[in-house]
């Protein structure tokens, strides 16, 4: 472990001078959050430097252990904003936990995800802290709407702040429930380059299902029909889809099965189009992602896309439904994650190790607090 630095600021922001680093920048500066930032790219950082008020600048690449630690030292909580996360969650984290410092990354990734859980869980148990991947749009919302609404059906009461101070039992563990279905459903979608090179990683891999007490491959070009309100079109078609809830949502709620899917197209012949093309992408070779080139967006194109998660629950013939509304999902990730941050920075005694959202705080107070801070609507079936 790094020596302490006391003047160090709670926070360092890793990738910062990236779509979704500038914009957790902005959210912490918002919240009058003092931070450092950290990157590879020493000009993009001075640029930045100036708009964040006394912020310290340290420039490290992924893959240089020991200017990451040098970077790290004295920060309370390192969030990862620096993409691939596929390249840089693994280094990154290993180089907050030297430090002694808290992690928090801005995605979502199942495979990252997956590899993280798999590789790094007990390091960061041993080292007596927090590490909490897929604190982004496309795992966060899910995971605690999921836990909100499944203590709903349980008649489960999970009084206190947002914050847990210790673990929180599993829910429905000796009697699971039957299905929890997470949606993404985009309209206007806009995607940085950073996350199209993401979605290129996922070729010639099959999305993951939470099945029966594992995780095991789902069947190509799944499919069902989702609501998420009139302003995205009504009901329409989502495809099975690799999110990171599968991964976490098994770890604090019990359930047969967990799947997720995404819509990113109202229209009939669109998104017909679009479940062939997932029946067909596990199947191509990985090196095709090498020929696949990413669309440089708009940075304001990014703010169009309107978006909604909703959340199915069911056990036998009970059901829950919470479904999550907003616009401009970069900022919306950097929102969370931010918020995420903060909490961990400020944060006594709780739960250590790998976690999930839901088992580091408590989703209702959490998701509406989330809500507040990215502007989003809460829409549960239950009141």
């Amino acid at each position: 472990m790094s020596s302490p630095d006391a003047g160090a600021p709670p926070i360092t922001v890793f990738g910062a001078t990236g779509v979704i680093g500038r914009r957790v920048c902005a959210e912490l500066l918002r919240t009058g959050t003092a931070i450092a930032i950290a990157g590879r790219r020493a000009a993009a950082l001075a640029e930045l430097a100036p708009t964040l008020p006394a912020a310290r600048v340290h420039v490290a690449d992924a893959g240089d252990g020991v200017a990451l630690a040098r970077a790290f030292a004295g920060t309370r909580v390192v969030v990862n904003a620096a993409g691939p996360l596929r390249e840089t969650a693994a280094p990154v984290l290993v180089g907050a936990l030297a430090a002694g410092a808290h992690y928090v990354d801005a995605g979502g990734e199942q495979a990252v995800l997956h590899a993280v859980y798999e590789h790094h869980e007990s390091a960061a148990r041993r080292a007596g802290l927090v590490a909490l991947p897929g604190a982004g749009l496309d795992c966060a919302i899910g995971d605690l709407a999921a836990a909100w609404a499944a203590a709903h059906l349980l008649g489960v009461s999970d009084p206190g702040s947002a914050v847990r101070g210790e673990p929180a039992p599993r829910l429905a563990e000796t009697d699971p429930l039957d299905n929890i279905a997470v949606s993404y459903v985009f309209d206007e979608l806009a995607l940085s380059a950073g996350t199209q090179r993401a979605l290129f990683g996922a070729v010639g891999t099959r999305p993951l299902v939470w099945r029966r007490d594992r995780w095991e491959a789902g069947p190509l070009g799944e499919h069902r029909r989702i609501n998420a309100g009139p302003a995205l079109g009504g009901e329409r078609d989502a495809q099975v889809f690799a999110g990171g809830d599968v991964l976490t949502i098994p770890r604090h709620v019990a359930a047969r099965l967990v799947t997720t899917y995404v819509s990113t197209t109202r229209r009939a012949g669109p998104a017909t189009a679009l479940r062939l093309l997932s029946r067909t992408l596990p199947l191509l070779p990985r090196r095709a992602r090498e020929l696949l080139v990413p669309y440089a967006t708009p940075d304001a194109a990014l703010a169009h896309t309107r978006f909604a998660v909703v959340v199915q629950v069911r056990r036998g013939f009970s059901a829950a439904q919470i479904v999550v509304r907003g616009r401009d999902l970069y900022r919306t990730t950097a929102a969370i994650t931010a918020w995420s941050a903060c909490r961990l920075a400020e944060r006594g005694i709780g739960p250590i190790g790998m976690r999930a959202p839901g088992e580091l705080f408590r989703a209702e107070p959490a998701l509406r607090a989330i809500a507040s801070a990215a502007d989003l609507t809460i829409e549960p079936s239950f009141g």
